[in-house]
Formats: C-alpha cells, sequence, structure tokens
C-alpha cells in the first residue's frame, strides 16, 4: 500500500511547495508539451502530469521510480 501524501510530505498534505522538473526535451506547451513532471522528497518521488497538474499525482517509493520511467520509456502503459 502506498503512503498518504501527508505521511510523504512530513504533515505537508500536497506536493506544492517541492520543486518539480521536466525535461528539457520535452517541448513548450503550445507545442503540446507530452511530458510528466516529477519531484521528489527524502524517501519518494511523486509523477503528475505537465499539462493538468491538478490531476492525480502518482506517488511512489523512490527505489520503485526507476523501473516505473523505464516501463514508461517501453510503452507499458500506452493506450492502444
Amino acid at each position: 500500500m502506498l503512503p498518504r501524501t501527508e505521511e510523504v510530505m512530513g504533515g505537508q498534505g500536497n506536493w506544492d511547495k517541492v520543486p518539480w522538473r521536466k525535461s528539457r526535451r520535452s517541448g513548450s506547451e503550445d507545442q503540446g508539451g507530452n511530458c510528466v513532471a516529477v519531484a521528489a522528497s527524502a524517501s519518494y518521488a511523486a509523477i503528475r502530469d505537465t499539462n493538468d497538474p491538478c490531476r492525480a499525482t502518482i506517488v511512489l517509493p523512490k527505489s520503485a521510480l526507476r523501473g516505473v520511467l523505464d516501463e514508461i520509456k517501453n510503452g507499458v502503459f500506452d493506450l492502444r
């Protein structure tokens, strides 16, 4: 079971105070900007859609982030 955001962020309850990063190669928003942004706390990472950052944020242990990113790059989650 994944932790609640409050547990991850030490009671802050959201990821708004954490810096988000995205690839420089993702393009600008007016060019489609199909990209995700990533943020990290001490033990967890969060992933969100840069086009709609208010939607759900995926929170997972940092140790699992590499595997998830590899699966995203390999199209495992692509809608077919």
